[in-house]
């Protein structure tokens, strides 16, 4: 007769056998993590896809402060979206040298209005914006339409006011630039009318704009900005971050814009952070009920259990036979429920998109490569809590003494 050691397929037959003997109880396993699963990964992949909805939502509520020179004049939309054109600058380092709290986003942007540039006609007025792409929180968010890849130093992005297409090409103070994207309407004259390129490439147009305009302003110097956005942290209120500026940057003013939208923001930063804890929570409340329901099933298998020990099978092939059991059946399981999370996220497509749609929130759903990572995750995680939840009944029965497995019930 062959060893029991010496045949592992033995043990997946035994654990295969086993699950088929207690059919019931085997279903209602089974049905537990199809559906802890199918909630899981429903959950996940709607809570990533409204994270991605929201992040795009909520960048276009433009930004919280606004810093500029304390003699500037401004007029602000309801939406802090672009520092107003100004002659006045700041140091590009005022905010970053002042060690403030409170703020997650800082975005510096120069700001020239000309007409010596060129483009249009009639002496036609142009907003030049220079911002940096890396830190930009208000200008790309609004991206209506916009060629692949990433956009380049040669690259401007023109507002909804300027009919020119993509790819095409306009000169400012005699350089050629590409129409890299177009921005959607925002309400706001200076981003509507406004021609977007990235600060180097602005401040670069220094010596042109001298040979036109007879001297370069402030803002085109390479140490100096027309301001700062500014978008608070959650928990950061713009009082405290008001007084800071004013008590810490001297020579500024500082704006704010609509502390409804400030609070909108933070808001739903918190309550998509409590989201995550909830499916956390959930996947450790499956743990647990798959142990407890694995050290009842082995309590209650401790005759047969003995028996095994009896003739020759060892605490390793005990606690695998149980492991395989238990791998089978949460896998399964969760295969089963990630189809059917599928099949909820099909009913509720149509209903998360009207009511998104109706808030103004555009709504993506994640890319089908990082879909099928969270389904495998989903499978992987409930097959390795399987594996724990049965492990630990397993290899402690597995050390009892064979005659106390076999003489006593649980």
């Amino acid at each position: 007769m062959k060893p029991f050691a010496s045949s592992r397929w033995l043990l997946l037959e035994l654990a295969a056998k086993n699950l088929g003997r207690r059919q019931t109880r085997t279903c209602m396993l089974i049905a537990a993590i199809a559906i802890s699963s199918a909630v899981t990964f429903a959950g996940i992949v709607v809570m990533r896809s409204v994270v991605s909805s929201m992040e795009v939502g909520l960048s276009r509520m433009g930004a919280d402060l606004m810093v500029v020179s304390e003699s500037t004049l401004t007029n602000i939309s309801n939406a802090l979206l672009t520092v107003e054109p100004t002659d006045q600058t700041l140091p590009a380092d005022a905010i970053s040298g002042a060690g403030i709290g409170g703020m997650s986003k800082v975005a510096a942007q120069r700001v020239l209005r000309t007409d010596q540039s060129g483009f249009g006609g009639n002496d036609e007025l142009v907003d030049l914006i220079g911002f940096d792409p890396r830190t930009d929180f208000t200008v790309q968010p609004w991206l209506s339409e916009r060629l692949s890849g990433t956009m380049q130093p040669s690259d401007v992005i023109v507002g909804a006011a300027r009919d020119l297409p993509l790819g095409s090409q306009l000169v400012l103070f005699g350089q050629p630039f590409r129409v890299y994207g177009k921005l959607a309407r925002t309400g706001s004259g200076t981003q509507e009318r406004g021609v977007f390129m990235q600060s180097e490439a602005l401040v670069a147009l220094a010596p042109a704009v001298r040979q036109r305009a007879g001297a370069v302003p402030r803002m085109l110097e390479p140490d100096r900005v027309s301001g700062f956005l500014i978008e608070m942290a959650p928990g950061a209120t713009e009082l405290q971050a008001r007084f800071a500026l004013l008590s810490r940057v001297p020579g500024v003013k500082v704006v704010t814009g609509g502390s409804l939208m400030t609070g909108i923001r933070q808001g739903l930063v918190a309550l998509l952070g409590g989201l995550v804890v909830l499916v956390g929570l959930l996947s450790v409340g499956t743990a647990v009920m798959v142990g407890v329901l694995f050290s009842a099933i082995m309590a209650e298998r401790r005759r047969e259990l003995g028996l095994l020990k009896a003739i020759g099978a060892g605490i390793g092939q005990i606690v695998g036979m149980a492991i395989i059991e238990a791998t089978i059946a949460t896998a399964g399981g969760a295969v089963i429920g990630v189809l059917f999370g599928v099949l909820l996220l099909r009913m509720f497509e149509r209903m998360l998109v009207h009511h998104l749609g109706e808030m103004g929130i555009p709504f993506l759903w994640l890319d089908g490569p990082t879909t099928i990572l969270i389904a495998a995750l989903c499978v992987s995680g409930a097959a390795l809590v399987g594996v724990v939840g049965a492990w630990v009944p397993a290899w402690r029965l597995g050390r009892s003494e064979t005659y106390d497995l076999i003489r006593k019930e649980g």
